[in-house]
């Protein structure tokens, strides 16, 4: 009986591990540090309503920085990469997927990697900044995980010129795959969608011409989003394609590894932009 509940036990946490795992409430805002921010709605096509907070610039700028986090917890994790963002004279979106924060409501199934309706709610975001923040008409992307793979694919259907993926899948079927080496456990996957829409595998042939600059980064120690995997995906992107290997890091976060150097790579390759 204790072997039987300690193996349940252990397959509890590697579910957790690579499963998606929203998070409804808000453990720290940005008014908790005293960041200047707008907090709106975004519509999405099918009548979802996603939450999202808006950061500008602290000087004129006319590019912005839209974050996809990797499927745990919600936006409010990604507030010291706006932070970075931000020293970097961008304006910053972060939003929450359907089913996570203050978005509608969606049924979300833990055994999932993730939903294909995310790509809508990706796709919706572009939407609302076009639609009305035109006077900021550069908008580049930035995710991690989940929300680094979703990037790429969405950037080359939607014209965005510089993407930074951290620890980007390559395909579903190819996560779903690791996953089950690694841990033993067969994660779920979305079912009858468009590859090209929301896998970098096939959304880079395709269109991956149109981006201005891909940064790659990946822990050196990840046994999910390897180094190997992370090549495969450069050679698929433009001829100026880079990659950034952090050492000593496992993928939890590859940004803490090395706080100076990550800002030191992005303030490079965003240079040009």
């Amino acid at each position: 009986m204790t072997k039987l509940l300690l193996s349940s036990f252990m397959l509890m946490i590697s579910i957790c591990v690579f499963a998606i795992e929203p998070v409804r409430t808000y453990s720290t805002k940005p008014s908790d540090y005293g960041m200047n921010y707008t907090e709106v709605k975004v519509p999405v096509s099918d009548g979802a309503e996603l939450n999202a907070w808006m950061f500008k610039a602290t000087k004129t700028s006319y590019k912005i920085m839209v974050l996809s986090d990797d499927g745990k917890g919600n936006m409010a994790d990604l507030l010291e990469h706006v932070s970075m963002f931000l020293s970097l004279g961008y304006h910053v979106m972060t939003y929450d997927y359907r089913g996570f924060g203050a978005s509608s409501d969606f049924e979300l199934k833990n055994e999932f990697y993730m939903y294909a309706q995310f790509e809508k709610d990706l796709n919706a975001v572009v939407d609302y900044l076009k639609k009305n923040h035109s006077s900021i008409p550069r908008i580049h992307f930035f995710g991690v995980g989940m929300g680094a793979g979703l990037a790429i694919s969405v950037a080359c259907n939607r014209d965005i010129p510089f993407v930074i993926a951290d620890s980007p899948y390559q395909t579903l079927d190819q996560i779903q795959a690791k996953i089950k080496e690694v841990s033993g456990v067969e994660m779920k996957i979305p079912l009858g969608y468009d590859k090209s829409l929301i896998e970098p595998k096939y959304a880079l042939p395709k269109k991956g011409n149109y981006l201005g600059g891909l940064m790659l980064i990946v822990g050196d120690k990840d046994v999910i989003y390897t180094v190997k995997d992370i090549k495969e995906i450069q050679k698929m992107g433009p001829k100026n394609t880079q990659l950034y290997v952090v050492k000593n890091s496992n993928g939890d976060n590859n940004y803490k590894v090395d706080k100076d150097k990550y800002l030191e790579i992005l303030k490079e390759f965003l240079k040009s932009t």
